[in-house]
């Protein structure tokens, strides 16, 4: 079978800007190895060159005439956008099937009559929103049940979005214990020091600034101890993340909250460096309120030997109870410190850590999924179909934690005492029709109101 896979966002060489593209360059690799004829295009961009091969033999074209900076791929010339157009029909005639990585193509014309999978691999950027809200495809995966809920909850009311599976992320779990490897321009490590990793793009949402404010913590809770945070370095020109933080923030953020002495940047590392750096870690860090959509981070950290420390944000929920990883509430330093110190102090089995790990997530059951998604052979599953009701639930984006509920989309707790109570006896989900009798009613509609309630 031809397929056609395309994603907005560049790809580079050995190089993974995100997780996303990391499933996409093991899923095109998987399709290729079952002997499919793969084409992936890709926005241009500054370092990808004009294309290259995958390991198995997939043809990775750098075509696309968009702007390819992330996350905002259509600020761009109309005559641009009307080459893209071009590009993506002649492709189009080319295929049998075509894939939407991560989808962002408006340009459902130039496609044709190809039939459209399409995968969501966050539901933050206005990419993915409009393609749930308005664009069509024959199949939807997303990588984990919380997406699943979030797209059933806002666009699955409003709109057909047809056949919506989940195939969740899979990780390569290394054979044997993982050497530590620092990386390139890193002092060693010393008696005495204590490494954090913060392996993100240096976006305000994914973290940094928690990140070293729990560092500061941790410090100051172990003076005998060395804190060292390492993150990459910032994205100098914007050229690949036009929302990431420039070298002075940061740096002015560092001094601003006592970090300078113990932050360390590091370039850019590619997926086959990754396990040595998780490795060399005494934890990872995944502070930020960023909503993900699955959380890859965590799981490599843990197959790797180094227990993760994550806010309860987003798909990160659904790791609760994962061996090596740690769940704290966001914005709550001291409680990530506490974590860190505790688990630092345990020698827990990471052997059957990244056992459980790859049972519940292989790589192989991933890509088996996705080629036969891509290729039509998945069997069909619910779909979310348009609902209605008079009812009200607490959305999938929201969890109760005392009188308070949190909200991944506002990135914050509110206080709902009344609301909260009922939720967590039972009262919750409510039905129009009783709504107004209840004695919360005014915590109800702000609720409502506010997004902390959804139709049931």
């Amino acid at each position: 079978m031809r397929v056609l896979a395309v994603s907005v966002a560049p790809l580079f060489p050995g190089v993974v800007m995100g997780g996303s593209q990391r499933v996409l360059m093991d899923v095109v690799d998987a399709l290729a190895e079952a002997g499919h004829d793969v084409r992936v295009l890709c926005s241009q961009s500054a370092g990808t060159g004009s294309g290259f091969m995958t390991v198995h033999g997939a043809v990775v074209e750098p075509i696309l005439p968009l702007r390819g900076a992330f996350p905002a791929p259509y600020q761009v010339m109309p005559h641009r956008l009307n080459a893209a157009w071009q590009v993506l029909s002649e492709a189009a005639d080319w295929a049998d099937r075509a894939y939407l990585h991560a989808d962002a193509i408006y340009m459902r014309g130039a496609l044709g009559d190809v039939p459209v999978m399409r995968s969501l691999h966050d539901f933050v950027y206005e990419e993915a929103l409009v393609s749930a809200f308005t664009l069509p495809a024959t199949r939807t995966v997303v990588p984990s049940q919380y997406l699943a809920d979030c797209v059933r909850a806002s666009a699955g009311t409003v709109t057909d979005v047809g056949e919506l599976n989940v195939i969740p992320n899979g990780i390569a779990v290394p054979v044997g214990r993982v050497k530590p490897v620092l990386p390139a321009g890193v002092a060693p490590r010393k008696t005495g020091d204590l490494l954090i990793l913060h392996p993100h793009r240096l976006h305000a949402e994914k973290g940094i600034e928690e990140s070293m404010r729990i560092a500061v913590e941790v410090q100051r809770r172990l003076p005998d101890r060395n804190v060292r945070l390492l993150t990459p370095e910032p994205d100098r020109d914007g050229s690949l993340d036009d929302a990431a933080i420039t070298d002075e923030s940061v740096m002015e953020l560092a001094r601003r909250v006592g970090a300078a002495g113990m932050l360390e940047f590091h370039r850019w590392l590619s997926a086959d460096e990754m396990p040595g750096y998780y490795a060399a870690g005494d934890v990872t860090l995944c502070p930020g309120r960023f909503v993900e959509a699955f959380g890859l981070v965590p799981l490599e950290s843990v197959v790797a030997g180094t227990p993760a420390i994550c806010a309860r944000v987003g798909a990160l929920r659904e790791k609760q109870g994962l061996p090596g990883v740690n769940l704290f509430d966001y914005g709550d330093v001291s409680a990530a410190a506490s974590v860190i110190v505790r688990v630092i102090s345990e020698s827990p089995d990471t052997g059957a850590a990244a056992r459980e790990i790859g049972q519940r997530y292989g790589m192989a059951a991933m890509k088996a999924s996705y080629i036969a998604a891509i290729t039509g052979e998945l069997p069909r599953s619910t779909s979310a179909h348009p609902t209605g009701g008079e009812g009200w639930r607490l959305a999938p984006w929201c969890y109760v934690n005392g009188d308070r509920i949190y909200h991944d989309y506002l990135g914050r707790f509110e206080k709902f005492p009344l609301l909260s109570a009922a939720i967590s006896e039972g009262k919750v989900p409510v039905s129009g029709a009783t709504a107004q009798s209840i004695d919360f009613t005014g915590e109800l509609n702000r609720a409502i109101t506010d997004g902390f309630l959804v139709r049931s």
